[in-house]
């Protein structure tokens, strides 16, 4: 359903993606994992046609996307849903607002179909009679889940998320997990998660690869990822600051 081949992309000297390629099958969720600055973000903006590549391929259902722009690409964007690491809520509007923004925009529904939905979608995702509030009267939780709500309302194909648990606590971040699971059960989603959460991943993902220096290094289970011989993949999984991964570790004098 989506293919990445060959992906280079670089921003001044600065080479992001080196040579990256990779698989998403119908009905699977998959998890892109790695340390910060790796190009797990770069990586998603590019399948989802934000970002034009240096030299590469991207084909969402054999169109290949970073040859078209203006009409040919929204029609393909329209089958994306994308939620955004922080939410990216509009302070201005009401939930319900942000939920139907790419109803109204992208569908030819009426007002009262469109609130309808919006009720709908909120609902799917635990929230009920918050269509009035504005984004400041929300917890971070609650702002994920909206955010959620509105990727959803224009019942997309696929849905791409970055960094979706960034940010909540333990309770809530197992939360967000569940509910990635839920929608891809109820309305058989396709998706992407960038994730730097190893513990979500393994829950929620069916494969999960690992970018490290632009580089896929490892694909695989998340239990094939628990039990990996690749010493990154290991590191990382396992948090720890000893290994080929190489962190500063001179924390000067003071003594806090």
């Amino acid at each position: 359903m989506i293919t990445v081949k060959n992906l280079h992309k670089s921003f001044g000297s600065k080479k992001v993606l080196n040579n990256v390629s990779l698989s998403l099958n119908e009905g699977e969720t998959l998890a892109i994992i790695g340390l910060s600055g790796t190009g797990k973000s770069v990586l998603l903006k590019h399948i989802v046609g934000l970002i034009k590549p240096d030299s590469g391929e991207v084909f969402v259902d054999d169109i290949e996307i970073t040859k078209i722009k203006g009409a040919d690409l929204s029609e393909v964007q329209k089958k994306m849903g994308y939620v955004f690491q922080e939410a990216a809520l509009f302070d201005s509007m009401t939930v319900a607002e942000n939920v139907g923004f790419g109803v109204k925009n992208l569908t030819s529904l009426e007002e009262p179909e469109i609130s309808r939905h919006v009720t709908k979608c909120l609902n799917m995702v635990g929230l009920t009679d918050i269509e009035g509030l504005k984004p400041s009267a929300l917890s971070g939780g609650m702002k994920k889940r909206v955010g959620l709500a509105r990727a959803i309302a224009y019942e997309p194909k696929y849905i791409f998320y970055d960094e979706p648990t960034t940010g909540l606590d333990p309770i809530m971040t197992d939360v967000i997990s569940d509910l990635i699971n839920h929608l891809k059960k109820k309305l058989s989603i396709t998706s992407i998660v960038v994730t730097h959460d190893i513990k979500s991943a393994y829950k929620i993902a069916d494969r999960i690869i690992m970018l490290h220096k632009g580089e896929v290094i490892f694909t695989g289970t998340p239990e094939q990822t628990k039990i990996t011989d690749n010493a990154v993949v290991r590191q990382f999984v396992e948090g720890l600051s000893e290994g080929p991964i190489k962190v500063e570790r001179t924390f000067g004098d003071t003594i806090i």
